[in-house]
Formats: structure tokens, C-alpha cells, sequence
């Protein structure tokens, strides 16, 4: 998206340009408040079952042990939850077991579009509903949506009505027990035919490489995949960054299609039979995902939201010819494996749990009993205010017992947590519209395959914060720009930090009247639907959020 801007402040009867601060991460250069040491309370749901995979009850916060980055921490804050609501609480204040109040639930439901028989869709999605019958109280909400290679689509928004989630559910079930096209039918004619061509050239001595044009389009296809799932991982990584400022318990049910420790493998796995059993290491390096998995744990521990990864299609593949019988099973165990692999990982990173093909079913009312039944531990940890990565370990001093629990804490940057409200506006879910703006959107201008479009934020200087310095008031004030659609996802936020002075003597007029006009050329394309954005005061550090849809 690109972008044209200028800034002006308004002061009643006159208008004076500011000089603008370059586009980037530089710290506005306003004289601080005063020193404050920030501390946060780093809350940790755990799991805790026996031997037998029982869960254990009655335990206290002196049976448990947390270490960050390998150094014990004390729990301060410590409560049981079960199925019989006899919850019990303990903290600082309240270091006698007493009532815990319940936890607010935020769910969200994310299907990637798959293709099963109805015998396997149907009673997964019924395992679903009774899921969220079970777990929506009031006050809670769940939200469901759908991917299809670049397609979002909120079936059902945030809501606590069943009966709507109830329909939603219906709408996906009947979508995933719809044929989807081969695509891989469609690569296998591809490189089949790029194949006729190496041999021909080879039978003719004209080339030495008897896969030439077979291995470029399998390079082809392999990385659409890749890039297919990259875009995923942007989209997931923003819906759950869109819960960040939710208060209470955050799960995503994630079901895939495809989400691979190495994307695109079983292209080459199905279609060059030298790479049947063994991946190149420069192809398994070009098809890894490690660095984007990790985005999902990394994004999901920082905003306290546990996922649990379902893999519906598990060992899908039916063989119908017996001489291709060892070749098909070989690749749909390999495939499986390499689904798994990244699955597994986010279930165990997030402290959640993962499940294929039909156990996909049973793990729902495993994903009920976590609602129901756990322990919330917390402790508190001195900000540095940077985007900073902390490995936790829960254990029991009992080590026969199993724990699970997330394995990080992520600190969050003043400019993530902006970020975070930005996007959650994106999904109409902002935590606050904080303080008063006017906005003026322009008429969006063709420009070649994109369009222009005239942005006029107004903000009152009334609401921002100035400090003194010499004969002016200085302040800085920073907006935020995140834009989707339903085709191609999500965009990556975007902003900018403007500093402005006002003389000493205009000051009182200014916080009674004026405003800082912040004017912006918007670039973006025919997918683009909506644009949220944020204005946050780098000083008192309010903030506001507007959600702006687009007309054409």
C-alpha cells in the first residue's frame, strides 16, 4: 500500500505546516513524563493428568514450579478450574483458598477447505456444535471462518448466539463434504507433458538433464504451494492477533488442508520418482516452513490463545491400481507425517492438543474438558518494552505427573500492541473506539490496476497530551494502517510517527478548538474492502480506532 502524506494543524482563524518526520521507527523527541517500570501478569493455563492420562485435581500452587528462561519464578496468582465449578483462588490479597470468578471465553473456529465423504464430515461437525454448546455461556463469543487458497470468509462473527453458530457450522459442513477440484490431477498432466518434452530432447541427444523442464515445473508447483500457505499463516497469525485485547480464556480450533513442516514436498514426491523416498536437502530447504510455524506459536503465546490443530483428511489416499500400490502409500504416509510434524508442533508450543483423520472427533470433547477443567497459574515479570521472547517450563514437584502448558511468554512492544488493536478493528473486534476523530474518505481514482484513494484524518488537539519545552508545546502522535478482503487475505500493518510544536502562547486555543490534520494517498488494489487504522498519542499513549469500509 503505498502512500502520500502530509500533516497540518489547524488553529481556529489559521493553519500552519509542520515540518514532517521521516517514514520509520524513530522515537518522537518529546521530553518524558517521568520514569515508570512497568510489570505484567503472566498468566499460564495448565493441564495437569496422571499415568493413566486421568486429570489430577486438588493440587495447590506450592505442588507447582515455573522457570523463565531457566530461573524460578513464584506463582502469585494461582486458581483451580473443574467440571463441578467448585473453583478455588489464590493470591496475594487472598492467599486463603476462596471462589475464583469464571473465566470469559473467546473462541475461534478456523476451516480450511477440505473434501471428506459426508461419514466422516458429519459427525466431526456435530462433534463441533456440541462443543460450542458446551463451552458458550453468556458473555462468551465464538467466531467461524473459512479459507479456500486465498479466500476468507467470516461465516459467523463474533457471537454468543448458538443458533447462529449452529447455521455457520451447517454452512461448513456442506462445504467440506463438497468434491473440490484436483488440482493435482492438474499438475501431474503439467509435469507429465513437460516430461514428454525431456525425453524427447534426450532420445534426440539434445539434453543431458532427462528431468529439465519435469523438475521446472515441479519447482513451479511446489512453490505455489508454499506461497499458498505462507498467506495462510499471515491470515491465522491476524486473527489471532485480533483477540490480543480479549480478557479470559482464547482458543483456536484450526483445521487444515494443508500446512506443512515442508510445503510443496509431495509435489515432488508424487511426480519425480528419484525423490519418491529422499528430498534434495536444497529442496528441503526452499520448501521449509519452520521459520513461518514458528510465527504461529511465537503469535499465539503472546496474545494467550491455546490452538489445537486438526488434520481431518489424515491417510486419505485409496489404491485402486496395485502396481502403484507401495509408490501411493509411500507418499500418503510421508504426506501425513509432514502435516503432523508442523501440527504437532503448534498443539505442544501453545499447550494445546492435535488430532488426524478420524480422531479428529474424539479431541473435540478433550478440547470441552481443557475448557472445564485446569489450572491458572501467574506470575509477574518486569517490561523492557521491546518485542522479547521468554521460555517457560510448568512442572509439578510430583514428576510423575504430565503438565502441559505454553512454552513461551512473548513481551509485547508499545508498536505491537497498536498493531494488534489495528487488526482487531480490521475484524470489527477493535477493544475500544477510544477518543474523538473525524474522518473524511475521499473518491477512490483508477490508477492503472490499482486506485487512489484520498484519506483526511482530523484528530483534536484537545484529546492528545503536550508537554512543555522552551517557548512550545511539544507532542508526536503515530497512525496505524492495516486494509483486507476476501481475496488475498490480509495486509501487514503499516505506520508512521508525526511530531508537532505549538507556541506556548497558542496553546490554550489550540487544546480548545484546533486539530492536527493528517492527509494520506492510499494505493490499493481491486481486493482491498476495508481499511482500519489507528491514531495513538506517543506520549499518554491514548489511542482510537476506526474501521472504514469501501465503496466502489
Amino acid at each position: 500500500m503505498n502512500k502520500t502524506r502530509a500533516l497540518i494543524v489547524h488553529l481556529s482563524s489559521f493553519i500552519v505546516l509542520l515540518p514532517l518526520l521521516a517514514f520509520g521507527e524513530q522515537k518522537p523527541p518529546v521530553p518524558p513524563i517521568g520514569e515508570t517500570i512497568e510489570v505484567s501478569l503472566v498468566n499460564l493455563d495448565v493441564f495437569v493428568t496422571d499415568k493413566t492420562g486421568q486429570r489430577v485435581h486438588g493440587l495447590t500452587k506450592d505442588d507447582f514450579e515455573i522457570l523463565e528462561n531457566g530461573v524460578r519464578q513464584p506463582v502469585t496468582n494461582f486458581a483451580e478450574y473443574t467440571h463441578e465449578s467448585t473453583l478455588t483462588l489464590q493470591t496475594p490479597a487472598t492467599p486463603v483458598a476462596a471462589p475464583a470468578p469464571r473465566q470469559k471465553r473467546t473462541i475461534v473456529v478456523f476451516v480450511e477447505r477440505i473434501s471428506l465423504p459426508p461419514f466422516r464430515t458429519d459427525p466431526f461437525f456435530a462433534s463441533m456444535k456440541k462443543l460450542l454448546h458446551d463451552a458458550i455461556r453468556p458473555g462468551d463469543r465464538a467466531m467461524i471462518v473459512t479459507w479456500d487458497r486465498g479466500v476468507l470468509v467470516t461465516q459467523q462473527s463474533f457471537t454468543e448466539s448458538l443458533p447462529a453458530l449452529d447455521r455457520a457450522v451447517d454452512t461448513v459442513a456442506k462445504l467440506s463434504s463438497q468434491p473440490m477440484q484436483d488440482t493435482r490431477a492438474d499438475m501431474r498432466f503439467m509435469i507429465e507433458f513437460a516430461r514428454s518434452f525431456d525425453d524427447a530432447a534426450a532420445a534426440a541427444g539434445m539434453s543431458t538433464d532427462a528431468d529439465g523442464l519435469a523438475m521446472m515445473e515441479t519447482d513451479f508447483f511446489a512453490q505455489i504451494e508454499k506461497t499458498s500457505q505462507i498467506q495462510m499463516v499471515r491470515t491465522l497469525n491476524a486473527l489471532i492477533r485480533s483477540i490480543a485485547a480479549d480478557e479470559g480464556k482464547k482458543i483456536l480450533l484450526l483445521v487444515t488442508h494443508r500446512l506443512s513442516r515442508e510445503a510443496g514436498a509431495e509435489t515432488y514426491w508424487q511426480t519425480i520418482p528419484s525423490m519418491e523416498r529422499h528430498l534434495p536437502l536444497e529442496k528441503k530447504a526452499a520448501m521449509d516452513m519452520s521459520t513461518y510455524l514458528k510465527s504461529i506459536d511465537d503469535t499465539a503465546n503472546a496474545n494467550g490463545v491455546t490452538m489445537y490443530p486438526m488434520f481431518p483428511e489424515g491417510l486419505e489416499t485409496t489404491v485402486t491400481d496395485a502396481s502403484e500400490a507401495d509408490t501411493v502409500r509411500n507418499v500418503d504416509f510421508r504426506r501425513l507425517n509432514n502435516e503432523m510434524h508442523a501440527l504437532r508442533e503448534i498443539a505442544e508450543e501453545t499447550g494445546g492438543l492435535t488430532a488426524a483423520g478420524t480422531d479428529v472427533t474424539r479431541l473435540l470433547p478433550r478440547v470441552a474438558e481443557d475448557l472445564d477443567s485446569y489450572y491458572s497459574l501467574a506470575y509477574r515479570v518486569r517490561n523492557t518494552g521491546a518485542d522479547k521472547a521468554r521460555k517457560i517450563v510448568v512442572r509439578t514437584k510430583d514428576r510423575s505427573l504430565t503438565v502441559r502448558s505454553r512454552r513461551e511468554f512473548m513481551e509485547k512492544s508499545d508498536t505491537t500492541r497498536m498493531e494488534d488493536r489495528v487488526i482487531a478493528a480490521l475484524f470489527s473486534n477493535p477493544p475500544s473506539p477510544g477518543f474523538a476523530l473525524n474522518v473524511v474518505v475521499g473518491v477512490p481514482r483508477p490508477r492503472g490496476k490499482e486506485f487512489t484513494l484520498p484519506l483526511t484524518i482530523n484528530v483534536p488537539i484537545g484529546v492528545l497530551t503536550q508537554l512543555r519545552d522552551g517557548r512550545q508545546y511539544a507532542g508526536a502522535f503515530s497512525v496505524y494502517f492495516a486494509w483486507g478482503g476476501r481475496l488475498g487475505g490480509l495486509s501487514d500493518t503499516s505506520h508512521e510517527t508525526k511530531n508537532y510544536a505549538i507556541p506556548a502562547e497558542e496553546i490554550d486555543k489550540a487544546r480548545a478548538s484546533g486539530h492536527l490534520t493528517y492527509q494520506i494517498q492510499l494505493a490499493i488494489d481491486r481486493k482491498t474492502e476495508r481499511i482500519a487504522f489507528g491514531v495513538v498519542d506517543e506520549i499518554s499513549k491514548d489511542f482510537a480506532l476506526r474501521l472504514m469500509p469501501l465503496r466502489r
